[in-house]
Parts: C-alpha cells; structure tokens; sequence
C-alpha cells in the first residue's frame, strides 16, 4: 500500500539559555536538557528534560492565565480534532463535521492540533483521540498553543516555555510528515494566523542590489495563497500541495517545484527571512544583514536555528506565449521487462528535457510508475511547437515499442502561467492517512552514464516491483543544476545541484493500524531506501522528503562540509539548543 509525497522527523538537545518574563522584562535563565530518543518516534515523543503536565513543575492555571494576558488572549487549550466524536458521540454534529473534514489539508491547517499526518499525534504506547476501541487521549497533541498574530508573541512563548522548561514546537500548516511540529506536552507556536501576503514590485534585498519583483509572506500564508496573490502576472516558486506553508519546514530545507528545473528551489529564490531567534530578538536574514544565518535558513532544514516570521521571494514574469502541459498514461504491457525498457528510454531521455539548450525552455513536473502502469503530468516553460519538438524523441521511443507499450492518453494542453496549469492538475491534495516516505536524488550520471543507468533501473525497477507507488519528481537539473554549485549562497545538499529527478516512495496502513504494523511500515521503508543508497552512493537525499532512518543523515542532507557549517552557526545562533528535531542540525560535541 502506498500514496504520494510527504515530509518525516526526531530530537536531540543539550543546554537551555532562554528568556523568562519578568512584569514585562525578560531575565536570562538556564536549563539542562537531556538526549533522548526513540526510534521512529523519537521527533515527537521524547520527553525526557521537560516538565509535563502531569508533573509538580508544569506551569498552575493561574501561571498559565498571566502568560494569556502576556500574549493578549492567544492562549489556546489545545483538544485533539477528534474530541467531539468521543465527548459528544458519533452521531453529533460535531463529530459529523469531524469525520467530513478528516482529509481536507485546510480543515486540517486550521485545527491547531492537528497533523496532516494524522500517526504524528498518536504518542509511543499508541495513545490518540481516533481510533474508536479505545479511550480518547492527549497523545503527541500539544496541551497549549498560542495562536501568534504578531512577533512578540513569539518572544513570549519562549520565554515562557524556557522559564518551565516545556518543549517548544512550531507548526504553519501541518504539512508535515516526521512529527517536527508536535510533542508530548509542548507549547506550539501557532503561526496559522500570521498571514500577510505583498507584492512589492521594486524589491532591493541590500545596497546595491538591482530592483526585482518580489513577494513578502508571513509565516501563516500557504503556497495556494500566495499562488492566487501574484498571478496572473508573476509566478513563485512553490510547493504542490497548496496548503504547504509558505514560511515553514518546506522552504528551510529546500522547496523542489514543478518550476524548479527553469526557476530553481525555492532557497534559491528567497531574498530575505525575517526571524525570531533562540534568544527572543527578531532578526532580518539576507545577504547583507546575518548573511551567515541566511545561508543557514537557505536549507539547513526548519525548526533548527529561528522561528521564521516572513520570506520574501522572488517573482518571475509568466511568459507572454504562455506554457504547455502534458499528460501521458501508458499500459506496461509485460510488467517488469516493460518497466525497465520504459525507464532506460525515459532516463536517457531526461537530459535534455532539462536543458533549455534545445528548445529553449525545460521541462518540469511528476510521474507515477507501478508494474503495470507509467502516468506523467508535465509542464513545459514554452510554446505547443517547442514543447512537441523537446518530447519528441520519448514519445517515438514509446510508439516504437508496441509489445511493451500501449498508450492510452497522451494531450498536450495550453495554459496562460504556471499557476493555470497548476489548477488544472490540482488533485486536491487529500491529507489524514498515515504515510511513511523514503527517497534518494538520482544524479545526472544515472542518465548520461550506461553502467549507471543500467543500475538505477534496476533499482527503481526493484521499487515498483515492491507494491509501492513510486514517484518521480522531474524539479531538478535546469537552474537548480546551475544555481550555487559550490554552496555559497545555499546551504542544501551538494546532491541537488548534480541530481536530474528527486525519486520517492511512500508506505501506509489503516487510520487505526497498531503501533506494531506502523513500525512494520518504516521497516520496509527503510529497507528499500537502503536499496536507493546502494543504487546512488555519492548522491543525497532531500530533508523533507526522506527515510525517517536515514543511516548518515548529515551527509545525505547537507555534505559533510556544509553540515559542520551548519553546526558553527547553530551555536552561534542558537548556543543552548533551544531547537531541535529529528535529523535536525544539533550543537557541536
């Protein structure tokens, strides 16, 4: 069983230095936390070093309605999304609205609780508020959140969670799939609300610098949002999903889009960040002001080094032809032989999908390869005429293959921008299942190089073979191979520069599976993404999307030399470690 893409997460920490308030000062203060994980469920579950509610140190209710006045009323108690449906009964209303809405990623963005990954609120020993033969309970569901409308709310929470040492986590949409922004116990910083979406047309990043249309963002904004906001004469580069937040995990740890082979990442577009840092200061990150933080937050991964308030991205004028999508569903006709064929024809072929020197423009987009079936849905940044003479190639390779081959759609289809061909080929985005994912950037040697082909087939053979869905994600090579190839100005994996696909899979079980069949999922995830790393040895891996047990993870997300970077500037910026996650940056030894 399988579905489409996802994000995971775990935890690690040392020292604490904060800020505690005082009437309306704040005081610095330490604490000492503690490393403690579990596997699979150590990003959300580890509690060890923090106070709990059940505990003499957790915060009384009259501590807890000062720091409401503190943040002006934005203290939220914080229930489980499925609690009517157990206070109230299965027939009530508001259960009704529940069971409605358990897909829908905005109903899912807009309950405070709520994951768009539904296994990241269920705690260690299986405790949740949705499986029907069991008690309703807190879980991993955060027992306090302040729902931020401004900066000093921010600066508030920290410091208030510092002065009880309580977890902090962040959470914009939910689009989240390691359990990074949820925790037994924790205070959540709610971004949700803090929406602000600007065009500024003359945009100057530093001194010097020549004006460029740009967009400002807040940190509640999604991408959907923001997507409506600048078309129909700009584009942005972006997630697929449209209700991924536009300020969160998704950007921080690089941001692929279907745009990324002609605009680049979405690190590669951001001008400025805008920040509240580990010690309650609000900060502006760009070129010329923290310039080293902003390498950082340019894919050093989210809930690591600030709570990001705004990002300012760059726009980039719709073509005035417009561009060109393409759909294609074709019947492998002899199962894994037709697979391979399909996949050594489709391989070779991709370079120069992705090379503008051809036809002037790239190609961009997602297919999805079973043992029976191959369907893409491309976008191209040109004209009809072009777009069929970059295609060409690949599609008589298809039609010369009869015996393995039959195709039963393939249209070309105009649309005005970028966003238009988006909302054609929106699906929905449907959320509230449990997914596990894993994945590997394969590089352009897998391509170009016949024994390298030869073993990513097999490879990518092998996992559709295993009853996973496979996805491939053509939002690399292009401006992403062009763009910062000695990372100077980013601070994602080296991988992504040289990769032309970024390659993902995904598990699953029922809503209510035990705690032992989930396990049995990130079992078989990892095995198979062990399988990738045997096929791509020297490639990476992307932070959001990847195995939850990522064996050398520093290397795979980052290169060893910008991951002791990383580290330099986390103790610069964040010196107690006040943030972490699963397979986040940690403090030096």
């Amino acid at each position: 069983p399988i579905i489409k893409m996802a994000h995971l997460s775990l935890v690690l920490l040392s020292s604490t230095a904060l800020f505690l308030m005082s009437g309306s000062k704040c005081l610095c203060v330490a604490r000492r936390y503690s490393d403690a994980d579990r596997l699979f469920t150590s990003s959300s579950g580890s509690t060890s070093g923090y106070c709990q509610p059940t505990e003499p140190c957790w915060p009384s209710q009259q501590e807890w309605q000062s720091f409401n006045v503190s943040v002006k009323g934005r203290l939220i108690s914080v229930q489980p999304e499925g609690t009517p449906c157990f206070t109230e009964g299965p027939t009530s209303p508001d259960c009704r609205a529940v069971v409605g809405n358990w897909t829908n990623p905005y109903w899912r963005s807009a309950q405070p609780g709520a994951m768009q990954d539904p296994i990241w609120e269920e705690d260690d020993e299986g405790n949740s508020c949705f499986n029907p033969t069991q008690p309703c309970a807190q879980g991993r569901v955060p027992p306090y959140a302040v729902a931020v409308q401004e900066v000093a709310d921010i600066s508030c929470a920290l410091s208030f969670a510092v002065h009880y040492n309580i977890r902090v986590v962040i959470k914009t949409s939910g689009h989240e799939y390691q359990g990074r922004s949820t925790a037994v116990g924790a205070l959540l910083i709610w971004m949700y609300n803090h929406k602000l979406i600007q065009i500024i047309e003359n945009y100057v990043a530093c001194s010097g610098a020549p004006p460029v249309p740009a967009v400002n963002v807040t940190g509640g904004a999604c991408w959907g949002d923001v997507y409506e906001a600048v078309a129909p004469k700009y584009g942005v580069v972006g997630g697929s999903a449209r209700t991924v937040g536009a300020c969160g995990g998704y950007t921080l740890g690089g941001g692929h889009s279907y745009m990324s082979p002609a605009y680049g990442l979405a690190v590669d577009n951001v001008l400025a960040f805008s920040a509240v840092l580990a010690n309650g200061t609000f900060a502006v990150a760009s070129a010329c002001s923290h310039p080293d933080l902003f390498w950082a937050l340019r894919g050093g991964g989210g809930g690591t080094f600030a709570v990001i308030t705004s990002a300012v991205y760059l726009l980039h004028p719709t073509p005035t032809e417009g561009v060109t999508g393409y759909y294609t569903n074709i019947n492998l006709l002899r199962n894994a032989t037709s697979v391979s064929l399909l996949l050594d024809g489709f391989l070779s072929a991709v370079p120069n999908l992705l090379s503008p020197n051809q036809t002037g423009g790239v190609w961009g987009g997602y297919f999805f390869l079973g043992m029976s079936t191959f369907t893409a849905i491309f976008v191209y940044n040109g004209t009809l005429p072009a777009a069929q003479t970059s295609l060409q190639p690949l599609q008589e390779f298809v039609v010369s293959n009869p015996t393995d081959f039959l195709v039963t759609a393939s249209q070309f289809f105009p649309a005005a921008s970028m966003n238009d061909w988006h909302n054609i080929i929106d699906l929905g985005d449907p959320t509230g299942t449990p997914i596990i994912v894993g994945s590997r950037l394969v590089p352009l040697s897998a391509c170009t190089d016949s024994a390298q082909r030869a073993i990513a087939v097999t490879a990518m053979t092998a996992l559709a073979a295993a009853q996973v869905i496979v996805e491939g994600n053509l939002v690399a090579g292009g401006a992403v191979a062009a763009f910062d190839r000695g990372s100077v100005h980013t601070s994602v994996t080296p991988a992504w520069r040289d990769a032309v696909l970024h390659l993902t899979f995904g598990g699953t079980c029922s809503l209510n599976c035990s705690i032992e069949e989930i396990m049995a999922v990130f079992y078989e995830v990892a095995d198979l993404s062990g399988m990738l790393r045997a096929a791509f040895p020297d490639s990476g891996a992307y932070w959001s999307e990847s195995d939850y047990n990522e064996p050398e993870w520093q290397q795979s997300f980052w290169g060893s030399a910008n991951y002791l970077r990383l580290q330099r500037i986390k103790q610069q910026y964040d010196p107690q470690g006040i943030f972490e996650c699963h397979h986040c940056v940690t403090l030096p030894d």
